[in-house]
């Protein structure tokens, strides 16, 4: 009986000892291999959001993230499923490249070893999806991703890795998906929502139209060959930086209606705006009868964009343009919104983020500006340190500057990034006379076009411009 004892205890202290030798094992190769090769696996503590939420509270924390943590629950909720998807197939694609690099190895003989490699270790614990989801935030908001890292507890790579994994969620939600509505309700709803903030009634604009350039570094030359242009067709003259032409649409709220990003910044808006997705479906006639998109003078005026009359100082028609600019200016507020909310468009990409990548990125940040406006959570300041992080930028940054003319016209102060705005007003790549023809192919069809029976709308109510407004 003694004996059987003797052995018990014999073989839990062997089992004890194996465990902790097993332990010290791992501990050991954790720390001797990282993610990178040669590199060294640091040792860090883990912290969950809502650690962070109870350390900030609820005013910081949405100045951090741009969004309410109620908010911010809700987003989780709806992108979980789809960073675990995006993390397990960034998983079994490294899995597949080491299982290729071991194949390609040889050894003693010359044979290839052809064994499946063993999963890396994981020293510090799964990072969560909302922390992924964090992560991403803060650094859309303009965050040093050092910040980001010493807050979460995790590796530049797998901060990095999180910002992807939320784009690739973002972009897979087909509900989420930014397209202009091809069903009439819904186009005149969207009018609805525009006489409601007109104070003429104009019940036709059936949303604004404008370009921001998105600012990258320059384009490297094979980058430049992979996409077909030459480096100078992302060089935008008039603001001095190199980027991507974006069209985008918006109702009257600021949410976007719809969004193109197929040309350089190089480009003018209406050759952007020309060879977008939504021209072509214009063109066929999906407007509703009577409505049109508000645009500037860097359109052409057609049956189905009303612009500004050019080089008007006085009389019905700048009565008109007034009116005008009282809806199409929206489109330069939700740009303000979109840059405020998301601080890291104003600056440059960081290098190394491909012209498909930046792509994809600002459509992800467009669907979650439009989710916020959903939510009504407004673009309120960010914090101080993120700001800090934006203006130390090596390649400079965009400062957020009150616009004036829509102070003038809307009576509110709207913060608008005028560095980013207006680089496409310009007809470079469109000569004079296919501007000609163009404008008289709208002259010479039967239609009406909408600025004229705008004008004549203006004038039926006896609306002048404001005095304060006029011009001297």
């Amino acid at each position: 009986m003694l004996l059987s004892r003797f052995h018990l205890h014999a073989e839990v202290l062997a089992a004890q000892a194996a465990a902790a030798a097993a332990i010290h094992f791992a501990r050991g190769r954790s720390c001797e291999s990282g993610s990178r090769k040669g590199s060294t696996t640091q040792q860090r503590q883990r912290r969950t959001v809502k650690e962070v939420y109870t350390c900030l509270g609820s005013k910081y924390f949405q100045r951090a993230y741009r969004m309410s943590y109620k908010s911010f629950l809700s987003l989780h909720q709806q992108l979980k499923d789809g960073i675990e998807e995006a993390h397990r197939e960034h998983v079994e694609k490294m899995k597949r490249q080491r299982r290729a690099a071991l194949r390609r190895r040889r050894v003693g003989n010359g044979r290839r070893r052809l064994n499946n490699p063993p999963p890396p270790p994981i020293p510090n614990g799964r990072i969560s999806t909302d922390v992924r989801l964090g992560c991403a935030l803060r650094y859309f908001a303009g965050g040093s991703p050092y910040d980001i890292m010493s807050k979460y507890g995790v590796s530049h790579t797998e901060m990095m890795n999180s910002v992807w994994y939320t784009v690739e969620a973002t972009n897979k939600k087909n509900e989420w998906y930014i397209e202009y509505p091809q069903q009439h309700e819904e186009q005149l709803k969207i009018a609805d929502a525009f006489r409601v903030k007109s104070s003429v009634d104009f019940g036709w604009c059936a949303g604004t139209i404008d370009g921001i350039i998105i600012w990258t570094n320059r384009p490297t030359l094979k980058e430049a060959k992979k996409v077909g242009v030459d480096q100078q067709k992302f060089y935008c003259g008039r603001k001095h930086k190199f980027g991507l032409n974006c069209q985008a649409v918006c109702d009257v709220r600021g949410r976007f209606l719809d969004i193109s990003i197929t040309y350089g910044a190089a480009s003018s808006d209406l050759l952007a705006f020309e060879n977008s997705k939504l021209y072509k479906l214009l063109e066929q006639g999906i407007l509703a009868p009577g409505l049109c998109l508000f645009g500037d003078n860097a359109y052409l005026n057609t049956i189905y964009m009303a612009t500004p009359y050019p080089n008007t100082s006085g009389g019905p028609k700048d009565n008109y343009n007034f009116f005008h600019s009282q809806l199409r200016i929206r489109i330069e507020c939700a740009f303000g919104m979109l840059v405020q909310r998301w601080g890291i468009l104003r600056m440059a990409m960081p290098m190394g983020i491909s012209v498909k990548k930046t792509i994809a990125l600002v459509n992800c940040l467009a669907k979650l500006h439009n989710f916020c406006i959903d939510e009504v959570d407004s673009a309120t300041d960010c914090l101080r340190a993120d700001n800090c992080n934006i203006e130390s930028s090596d390649s400079g940054f965009v400062p957020m500057i009150a616009n004036q003319d829509i102070a003038d016209v809307l009576g509110v102060e709207v913060a608008t990034p005028d560095g980013l705005i207006g680089g496409g007003h310009h007809f470079h790549d469109l000569p004079r006379a296919a501007r000609r023809d163009r404008s008289a192919i709208s002259v010479r069809s039967a239609i009406e076009l909408p600025r004229e029976r705008l004008c004549l709308h203006v004038q039926s109510k006896h609306m002048v411009r404001p005095v304060s407004n006029r011009r001297h």
